[in-house]
């Protein structure tokens, strides 16, 4: 992913941004908003090319790198259960890999990334992939 400091985003976009990388789905962000779903997809395919996004995981992590999330006071336990396994995939899906590459990466079948995110999410609360690479860069899991 291309990161370019000097990013010609509209007012609107910065907020659909914003509100991406607190985790919202489309749906949540639209109501926040106030405006349709539709909208809100318009506005994040006019936004991944000008950040060099090519998803909403990447875009989402981009605006957090970007400062553009609301800072947390606390950092969430660290004691988590994940295996070893587990903190590698969600390691590289921080880094905005999908299941393909991690899975190349690891030389595993992309349906065991999919079972080990399976396992990952409810353990760090996560509903989505999104919210758990924002997790993994939060605690620090990303370099």
């Amino acid at each position: 992913m291309n990161e370019a400091p000097d990013v010609n985003l509209t007012t609107r976009e910065m907020g659909v941004l914003r509100l991406l990388a607190d985790g919202l789905s489309n749906r949540l962000i639209a109501r926040r908003l106030d405006i349709s779903e539709k909208t809100v997809k318009n506005h994040l395919s006019g936004i991944y090319p000008k950040i060099g996004a090519t998803d909403r995981t990447q875009a989402a992590l981009y605006a957090q790198r970007l400062g553009l999330t609301e800072q947390r006071d606390a950092k969430p336990s660290a004691s988590l259960t994940l295996t070893a396994r587990e903190n590698v995939v969600l390691r590289l899906l921080a880094r905005g890999l999908s299941n393909r590459l991690i899975a190349r990466r690891l030389d595993i079948s992309e349906k065991t990334v999919k079972n080990h995110l399976s396992g990952i999410y409810p353990k760090i609360g996560a509903t989505d992939r999104t919210q758990a690479a924002l997790y993994a860069q939060f605690i620090g899991l990303t370099d």
